[in-house]
């Protein structure tokens, strides 16, 4: 009788599967359709296309991908800059005094006939004393520098 039981309860699972088996095999020949709804559709007679210009640019890249190593930059070509002639002041260079004990040194210049008593780096009347020694001085005004040599 335990043999039957289970012969008959097998038989009642075996049949379950094949059914729903059966069933997917069936509802999948006979879909169900869903509802299609039209769109209507208007026809626009004035459009416009559109016809902007993609651009791009390639940029250098400064390592190289597989070793890392990083390249030389190129150096940038720099216009040379064309010299405005600059009307110079009436500047002159009349000497130097310097003590015997102290390295300080103090140039005697005139500009526009005003004598002035100057200092490596001093500005007067937007004249600038860079350089100065007992034959010449360098000044610059402007950013432009031009030598003077001692008058005698």
């Amino acid at each position: 009788m335990k043999t039957k039981k289970k012969t008959y309860l097998l038989l009642v699972l075996v049949a379950a599967v094949w059914a729903t088996i059966g069933f997917k095999i069936i509802s999948a020949l006979n879909p169900e359709l869903p509802e299609v709804k039209q769109q209507d559709f208007i026809a626009k007679l004035d459009y416009k296309v559109n016809t902007a210009i993609d651009t791009f640019s390639i940029a250098t890249q400064n390592r190289d991908p597989f070793l890392g190593a990083l390249f030389k930059n190129e150096p940038k070509k720099t216009a040379i800059k064309k010299r405005r002639d600059v009307e110079w002041k009436n500047i002159t260079y009349q000497g130097i005094i310097k003590s015997g004990k102290s390295k300080h040194q103090i140039f005697i210049v005139n500009i526009d006939d005003v004598q002035y008593l100057l200092k490596k780096g001093q500005i007067k009347d937007s004249v600038t004393l860079v350089y100065g020694n007992s034959r010449y001085v360098k000044v610059r005004y402007k950013n432009q520098s031009k030598r003077y040599k001692l008058k005698k």
